[in-house]
C-alpha cells in the first residue's frame, strides 16, 4: 500500500514539475560589463548598474569627446540577444540610441575592422549593432564584443 502511494505521489509531482511554465530569459547581463567596436574607428564599454541600468561610453569618429549616457534593458527577441535603448550622450535633445547584442551563431565567427576574430578578452562572442535615432552626422556602428567582468 505504501508502494502504491509513494509511486501515486512521485507520478503527481513529476505531472506537476513538467506543466510548470518554463522561466523568462533574464534580460540582464550575464556579466558587469561589455566591451565591444569594431577596433579600428569606434568602441563601446557598458557597465551594469545596481538598478539594471547599463552606463555606456561610445568613442566615434563623429563626435571630439567620448558619448556618455545611461541605457535601459529591454526584453529582446532572442536567445541570449540583448536589447538596450536610450539616448546618444547626456543632451537632453540627442537622438534615441538603440543597441543589439547577438551571440556569434555557432561555427560562425564576427570579424572586426582588421578582420580579426578576437580582441584583448578572448574571441569574439557577440556581434554588437548600435543605431541612432536619427542618421545625419550619425551612423550605424557594427562590431564585435564580449562581455567581461570589468
Amino acid at each position: 500500500m505504501r508502494i502504491m502511494f509513494t509511486a501515486v505521489a512521485g507520478l503527481g509531482l513529476a505531472a506537476a514539475l513538467a506543466a510548470a511554465p518554463a522561466p523568462a530569459q533574464q534580460i540582464t547581463f550575464p556579466a558587469p560589463a561589455f566591451r565591444g567596436g569594431d577596433a579600428t574607428t569606434w568602441n563601446v564599454a557598458m557597465l551594469t548598474q545596481p538598478d539594471s541600468s547599463v552606463d555606456y561610453t561610445l568613442t566615434v569618429p563623429e563626435s571630439t569627446t567620448p558619448l556618455k549616457g545611461k541605457l535601459q534593458q529591454k526584453a529582446a527577441s532572442g536567445m541570449g540577444d540583448y536589447l538596450l535603448v536610450g539616448k546618444l550622450g547626456n543632451d537632453p535633445k540627442a537622438p534615441g540610441l538603440t543597441v543589439k547584442l547577438q551571440p556569434v551563431p555557432l561555427g560562425q565567427q564576427c570579424k572586426d575592422g582588421n578582420d580579426k576574430t578576437r580582441g584583448k578578452y578572448g574571441p569574439y562572442d557577440y556581434s554588437v549593432v548600435l543605431t541612432p535615432a536619427k542618421l545625419g552626422p550619425w551612423k550605424v556602428w557594427t562590431g564585435c564584443g564580449n562581455f567581461t567582468m570589468k
